[in-house]
């Protein structure tokens, strides 16, 4: 019998892709009876597809494509979870149970797939599950006894993180444990602050380990983010955008991480990019976003080659002229708005962000996005009408493809400001387009408009820009 399964199966999983023997075999792991339970399974579905012949070929190779995915996911959580230390093992071990259970989850829909649903692995797993768990914690018990060995010589920004993980368990996810586990949580904690004479850092409820990270590839499209690294990653098994900050070194600029990311983590708009988390007790926080940039940023949107987004730029500033106004009807403001804070996500909805959350620290310097009331040192700073100055600013930057004042000096620059000159009118801005936008960059912030008037400004010309295409198009389709 020609077995068409097993014959893609050649092509799609390597010999040893279902084989994980010696990661979840290994009886050192605390983790060993629970991490065997998923292989049992893993190979259970192997050895049925290698089986299958010809009539079901379609359902065959899914669940091929499925399992092939499945067994590397659970490949790189075994292989990250032996080389991680002893100490993070045990704090983590709630979250790493979730990741079996919803491993266990995806299996029993490839067990309905191929026909096993009476198969004695279809519910050994949960039958066994709190007799494993028991064990695990047994062999933890045992094993953090003495946790200043697990943090001899390790940095302090390594034992701070220890310290963060055991503190967010003990702060946020206490309801889910246990009072032994509690205590055996709170024990070594105090254990290794005696020993290592590390303090238990500050966290917040979205604090996100940096152990449940996976950095990736910078992020081509995202430009010109001063005091970060935007690298694409993943987290909590989808692609995220992670800002990997290269400075934070002293209590001034971690007090502006936590006021900033406090303020972005509880914005939900479909204009404004979501922050998942943070990561701020190693020497380089980490802020992770949803992953909101495929098509980069503005910079990178609007200097497309054939200059096609050109033709959006109205629509999509409007959108984004919605997301300031949620910011402002919070009662915050951005402070640091530009094109490069500004992503499009694959819909091609544009997303409002913060990448340089430490930025402040360059107190007089001048910022070339800001209103004149801050670079002359005589106004609010973050304003909402800070805020529009840098709304208008953002939709030159957008037309033109240059910064603020393009090769200007600062000190010319300044000296406009001081003589409170108008911004002056860029090239490639209609009349109808200048009138607007002159009047978010006024010298005075009391005379700009406020972002919902903006936004009944910003709306007639996107209107236009909507019907200019579709008459356009239809000019396109009568001539051709």
């Amino acid at each position: 019998m020609f077995h068409i399964a097993a014959w893609a199966s050649a092509f799609l999983v390597e010999p040893n892709t279902v084989a994980v023997s010696p990661l979840s075999r290994d009886n050192q792991d605390e983790f060993h009876g629970l991490f065997a339970r998923v292989d049992a399974r893993l190979r259970c579905v192997d050895r049925t597809l290698r089986g299958c012949g010809r009539y079901n070929l379609r359902t065959s190779v899914c669940v091929l494509v499925l399992l092939q995915r499945l067994v590397a996911r659970f490949q790189r959580a075994v292989t990250k979870h032996r080389e991680l230390n002893l100490l993070v093992r045990f704090a983590t071990q709630r979250s790493t149970l979730d990741q079996l259970k919803a491993l266990h989850r995806v299996i029993d829909r490839l067990f309905g797939y191929v026909g096993l649903q009476r198969h004695p692995q279809m519910t050994e797993w949960r039958d066994r599950w709190a007799q494993d768990c028991v064990r695990m914690y047994a062999t933890f018990e045992g094993r953090v006894k003495q946790p200043q060995l697990a943090v001899a010589g390790l940095p302090t920004a390594e034992i701070a993180e220890i310290l963060a993980i055991m503190k967010f368990e003990l702060d946020y996810h206490k309801d889910k444990l246990t009072p032994q586990q509690v205590g055996l949580l709170q024990k070594t904690a105090s254990k290794v602050v005696a020993s290592s004479k590390v303090h238990v850092p500050k966290i917040s409820a979205f604090y996100i380990p940096s152990v449940d990270v996976e950095f990736g590839d910078d992020c081509d499209g995202v430009w010109d983010t001063r005091g970060c690294e935007v690298k694409r990653g993943v987290y909590d098994q989808e692609t995220r955008l992670v800002a990997q900050y290269l400075s934070a070194d002293n209590r001034y600029a971690r007090q502006l991480f936590w006021s900033a990311t406090e303020i972005w983590h509880g914005f939900r708009h479909p204009n404004v990019a979501k922050m998942l988390g943070e990561s701020l007790v190693e020497a380089k926080p980490v802020v992770v976003w949803e992953d909101a940039a495929v098509h980069g940023n503005f910079i990178h949107y609007f200097a497309n080659e054939d200059k096609s987004n050109q033709r959006r730029l109205w629509r999509m500033f409007l959108q984004v002229a919605h997301g300031l106004n949620y910011i402002h009807q919070q009662g915050k403001a951005h402070g640091n708005l530009k094109c490069s804070h500004i992503v499009v996500a694959k819909d091609g909805t544009p997303k409002i962000c913060h990448f340089e959350l430490s930025k402040g620290s360059d107190v007089g310097a001048l910022d070339r996005w800001k209103g004149p009331e801050y670079n002359l040192g005589i106004g609010l700073d973050p304003s909402t009408a800070g805020d529009v100055y840098a709304f208008g600013l953002c939709i030159i930057e957008a037309r033109t493809g240059d910064i603020p004042y393009g090769l200007d000096c600062d000190e010319t620059v300044k000296q406009q400001l001081e003589e409170c000159e108008c911004y002056p009118r860029p090239e490639g801005l209609r009349d109808d387009e200048w009138n607007v936008v002159e009047r978010f960059v006024v010298h005075n912030p009391g005379n700009r408009p406020t972002m919902a008037q903006a936004i009944e400004m910003v709306e007639e010309l996107a209107w236009n820009e909507a019907l200019e295409e579709e008459k356009t198009g239809f000019d396109r389709v009568n001539t051709a």
